[in-house]
């Protein structure tokens, strides 16, 4: 993976870890900062704006959106509207603005992949069909391949995920399940 377009959802996962006060990211591996010094990461807009809204809250999730904005120099963003070979605004495909901005600017810029935690209900599969050439990833999908080349370690990569999916109601989730059990 060299170049990636990323979701609001994906990015506030990555980043649940280092505002997670109980796993520590300067002695244990931070998903977030790997990504962002792996491959090209892009982000619409609407994606940072989604990232401003959340990070108002008291929360993790309000923490992780912080810290995706703290670490801006390491990801390009980027209005797809702006683009001449895009719609002057944004197709409605049943997704959230941000997830539409996301697949619209992927499909502009041609990147590898498209990372996003949309990986339950119909939101993936309309995810794929409207992805031109770029490989959908997952968030666990990535923690896993991250272990199967050696980035991260299988143990490493099932603690990202059991602190990610504390807060992110993953649990009980059949596909992270899978995705665990394959590490």
């Amino acid at each position: 993976m060299r170049t990636v377009v990323a979701d609001t959802s994906a990015l506030v996962s990555l980043a649940i870890p280092k505002a997670d006060g109980a796993y520590d990211t300067d002695s244990n591996p931070d998903p977030l900062q790997y990504l962002l010094t792996s491959c090209a990461v892009s982000i619409p807009t609407q994606v940072r704006a989604e990232l401003q809204n959340i990070a108002q809250y008291s929360d993790i999730d309000g923490a992780a959106a912080a810290n995706v904005l703290a670490a801006s120099d390491h990801y390009t963003v980027e209005d797809p509207l702006q683009r001449s070979e895009t719609p002057p605004a944004l197709p409605e495909w049943g997704l959230d603005g941000g997830e539409t901005a996301a697949l619209v600017l992927a499909n502009a810029l041609g990147v590898d992949a498209f990372l996003t935690d949309e990986f339950a209900g119909s939101s993936f599969a309309l995810i794929h069909a409207r992805l031109a050439d770029a490989t959908v990833v997952t968030t666990p999908r990535l923690l896993r391949d991250y272990a199967y080349t050696g980035h991260l370690s299988e143990s490493d990569a099932r603690t990202i995920l059991d602190v990610i999916g504390r807060h992110r109601s993953w649990k009980h989730n059949s596909y992270v399940q899978h995705v665990k059990g394959m590490l």
